[in-house]
């Protein structure tokens, strides 16, 4: 047998020419990585690149939220159900604020207000007794920063205790309500006077402590020299900030809606700009996904 017949039949002993070629483990080490896609020297196209990509995951979070928008139960939809919730809440505080109340405060007696004086000059003193009870005020200097008398200073009480002037009858509630107002009516009524004296108007012909605390109509509470109940003005100021308030979350209501109607109807158009930054992509050599 020559040579060339041993190795033969040495050849058709063994393992056959596929099972020969069948890959065996991979060996990490010896592993070859994945090329990466080919990519420009050119600095300008490496800048593209970089903004097709950043225009790509914009559009790309668009068009998640317009897909998210056409669904039933949507972010939005909630903000505008909670914010429907919050306008009625506002609007139902505003109609019991426009609720007529009936009279709550007791009348005031007419004790006469005596012994009226007003002086005008550099610095305006007003006088006038309560009964016994004898008030006083006088004007403060108010200086510039020159150094110089400015805008006359408001009047200041010196003297008169307005508790000595409210009738021991009253329950301890209503006393110190018609002590508040009346510490306010009668600092009103001092400045008044100091006005008409300054203007050389003659003053007020008998007054009376129930002028400067006459009864509201409106609330029931008590008006004050000049005729302006505090509670109604103060009702009146908080029916404002509220109207300012349900304005303010009608328009954020407003704003959820367009917001929705906004990215509900701009899906379509989302979709053929990810479609043209792909292609785009692409055409310079680089995998869009």
């Amino acid at each position: 047998m020559g040579w060339w017949k041993f190795w033969d039949k040495e050849q058709s002993s063994g393992p056959s020419p596929v099972a020969a070629r069948a890959p065996g483990p991979i060996d990490p080490a010896r592993a070859k990585p994945r090329p990466e896609p080919r990519r420009s020297s050119d600095p300008a196209t490496e800048r593209r690149i970089a903004q097709l990509r950043q225009r790509q995951a914009a559009l790309r979070y668009d068009f998640a939220q317009s897909e998210l928008a056409l669904l039933p139960d949507n972010p939005w939809q909630d903000r505008i159900d909670l914010l429907g919730e919050a306008i009625a809440t506002v609007e139902a505080d505003i109609a019991s604020l426009s609720v007529p109340r009936p009279s709550t405060r007791p009348a005031i007696s007419p004790a006469p207000i005596t012994a009226v004086s007003a002086t005008a000059g550099d610095l305006a003193t007003v006088t006038f007794a309560i009964g016994d009870e004898v008030f006083r005020f006088e004007e403060q200097v108010d200086w510039d920063q020159r150094g110089g008398p400015t805008v006359r200073g408001d009047l200041q009480p010196v003297a008169g205790d307005v508790e000595r002037v409210i009738d021991p009858g009253f329950d301890l509630d209503d006393r110190r309500a018609l002590r508040d107002h009346l510490t306010d009516s009668i600092a009103v009524f001092a400045t008044d006077l100091r006005d008409r004296a300054l203007s050389d108007e003659p003053l007020p012909t008998s007054p009376t402590l129930a002028d400067l605390a006459m009864l509201c109509p409106e609330c029931g509470g008590w008006m004050d020299w000049s005729g302006r109940c505090l509670a109604c003005t103060r009702r009146d100021i908080e029916r404002q900030r509220l109207r300012v308030e349900r304005d303010r979350l009608d328009a954020d209501r407003r704003s959820e809606a367009d917001e929705r109607h906004r990215l509900a109807e701009g899906l379509s158009t989302t979709r053929r700009r990810l479609t043209a930054v792909a292609t785009d992509l692409t055409a310079l050599g680089v995998d869009p996904e």
